[in-house]
């Protein structure tokens, strides 16, 4: 199987991508119409100020709302999934029923032809969705004026301006949320310096304004991972050996050190350091997964208000020593991974080529089974992959169909070219994880 092969966390593919996926809101509920809850713009400044201290807000719903990679380009409620589709001229949001098992442009109007700015689904500058407060949030970037993030109802209407971000910032980092404040890692951009320095900071969605609470040093890479009660739990990256940037021995020398941000005292303590070379992890909801390749087995952790907990250790993956791992997400309690094996090849003499494997981890007990759906396109079997879940029922992508898509070529006349985009399908949990093929396909 051809794979893209992601050794340790994938730390690099953050800083490069703004498209991964984010995890479901359980308290969403079916597409409707929804009532904003501000509609101030607020214009930042180089210098966000910095959150006074005030009497303590307890944050009791407090969630991570993307993926700890960052914004993502899908989102999913209970009854059906979102999808910001960037292929094409417009960035056009669709929608895919679970009921009906259909997936539509997220327009109600039947005469539309889903095409320009006059449609609801289309949504100039979008870059990424996610699912907050009986809302979508979709966030947009600066092509002309300020990056911003509007809300937008279920149905596609009420569009409103929430928030405007200062030009010259990143914000493609994760994001948590909690009531009508976001919380974020932003690259903030000085003038003065010509040099953007990490920030933890908060968004009042309702106010329509932007807080520092705490500058990040500056010589690491940061992360926002995960949340506990009233707590935000980030992750640093830190080259500790630079004698060859860039080389295999300088990402085995990365330092990697939890800290916890406590919202109330407005500090923050570290928590857990470990090395690259040690250990793979990634982080889904409430947990944090450390592989040891050398065991190829999985600790499972668990967020809480005292602290990281250590919950089990799973059984070992049948793939002695293998550092090439992918982690595909959470699902039902069980942690999807793809790892690498190396295979012998007499055609390529001492290389070893790397055969692909699908891996199911039950955070309950650490049994361990193998996953094998798989389909095959133009000669190319892929693995068929969970995207999202909802009451014991799996939204996967169960294959790719090629598509025509139309776009403004260079030279200012419409054209057509094929694009290829992902076939979903819904299948139980049961089924997918007794590897039983029972899908219902999304037409």
């Amino acid at each position: 199987m051809r794979r893209l092969i992601v050794i340790g966390s994938l730390f690099i593919l953050v800083m490069m991508s703004i498209l991964s996926g984010c995890t479901p809101d359980s308290f969403s509920s079916s597409p409707r119409s929804s009532s904003p809850v501000a509609s101030t713009v607020n214009n930042s400044s180089e210098t966000y100020p910095e959150v006074e201290p005030t009497e303590s807000i307890l944050y009791h719903d407090l969630k991570m709302l993307t993926s700890s990679m960052g914004i993502g380009t899908t989102c999913s409620t209970e009854t059906g999934f979102y999808e910001l589709d960037l292929s094409g001229a417009l960035p056009t949001l669709f929608y895919i029923d679970y009921a009906t098992h259909q997936k539509l442009p997220l327009c109600s109007r039947p005469e539309c032809q889903h095409n320009d700015e006059t449609c609801n689904a289309v949504i100039p500058n979008a870059i990424g969705v996610v699912n907050f407060q009986q809302h979508l949030l979709v966030f947009c970037s600066a092509i002309e004026g300020h990056p911003s993030i509007l809300q937008i109802g279920y149905d596609g209407n009420d569009r409103v301006t929430l928030v405007e971000l200062n030009s010259a910032d990143r914000y493609d980092r994760a994001f948590a949320g909690d009531q009508n404040v976001l919380f974020t890692i932003v690259e903030a951009y000085s003038s003065e310096l010509n040099v953007q320095t990490p920030q933890l900071i908060q968004i009042d969605l309702a106010q329509g304004s932007i807080q520092k609470l705490t500058q990040l040093d500056s010589s690491k890479s940061w992360f926002l991972v995960g949340t506990a009660d009233n707590t935000l739990i980030l992750k640093s990256i830190e080259v500790t050996q630079n004698k060859n940037p860039g080389s295999h021995e300088a990402y085995l020398s990365q330092k990697h050190e939890l800290f916890f941000y406590d919202l109330q005292l407005q500090e923050m303590t570290p928590q857990r350091s470990w090395m690259q070379e040690e250990v793979v992890d990634a982080s889904y909801g409430d947990y944090l997964f450390f592989y040891t390749p050398s065991k190829g087995t999985f600790e499972v952790n668990r967020f809480d208000g005292a602290g990281l907990t250590t919950v089990l250790q799973s059984q070992p993956i049948p793939i002695p020593d293998s550092s090439s791992l992918y982690f595909l997400g959470l699902y039902d309690d069980r942690l999807v991974v793809q790892v690498g094996e190396k295979i012998e090849s007499e055609s390529s003499g001492s290389a070893a080529n790397v055969k692909w494997r699908q891996f199911a981890v039950d955070i309950s007990d650490g049994s361990v089974i193998e996953l094998h759906l798989s389909y095959t396109y133009a000669g190319v079997t892929d693995f068929v992959v969970p995207v999202a879940e909802s009451d014991g029922v799996l939204l996967v992508k169960c294959g790719v169909q090629e598509k025509m898509m139309t776009a403004e070529g260079p030279d200012g006349t419409i054209q057509q070219y094929p694009t290829v985009v992902p076939v979903y399908a819904t299948i139980s949990s049961t089924n997918y994880f007794s590897n039983n093929a029972q899908y219902t396909k999304i037409q």
